[in-house]
């Protein structure tokens, strides 16, 4: 069973129309990141990492191998669920380090 805490936030959602995603993105005042839901764990990872490259790639204008590169070295994993029936992991790929 998982533990259930109420809070208060402020979420905004921003819809894009004509553009498709693999999964849900997510960013912080310090971060962007991705989320992967899939058994087994790593390829939860797998996917995060993957759509977060993707991200990188599209939106950031860096080349594929690059951001394959400097996320194996300064992106952050968290595994977020493991309770479900899915694992859910979250790649977190650091704002001070995105192209200007």
């Amino acid at each position: 069973m998982a533990a259930k805490i109420p809070t208060s936030g402020v979420l905004s959602v921003d819809l894009i129309k004509g553009r498709t995603i693999g999964t849900p993105r997510v960013e912080s005042e310090d971060y962007i990141m991705t989320v992967g839901s899939a058994r087994p764990m790593e390829d939860a990872a797998r996917i995060a990492f993957y759509e977060l490259v993707m991200w990188l790639e599209s939106d950031y204008g860096m080349e594929r191998l690059l951001a394959y590169q400097l996320c194996s070295q300064i992106a952050r994993v968290r595994l977020e669920n493991m309770v479900d029936i899915l694992y859910s992991v979250v790649a977190k790929y650091p704002k001070s380090h995105l192209p200007a």
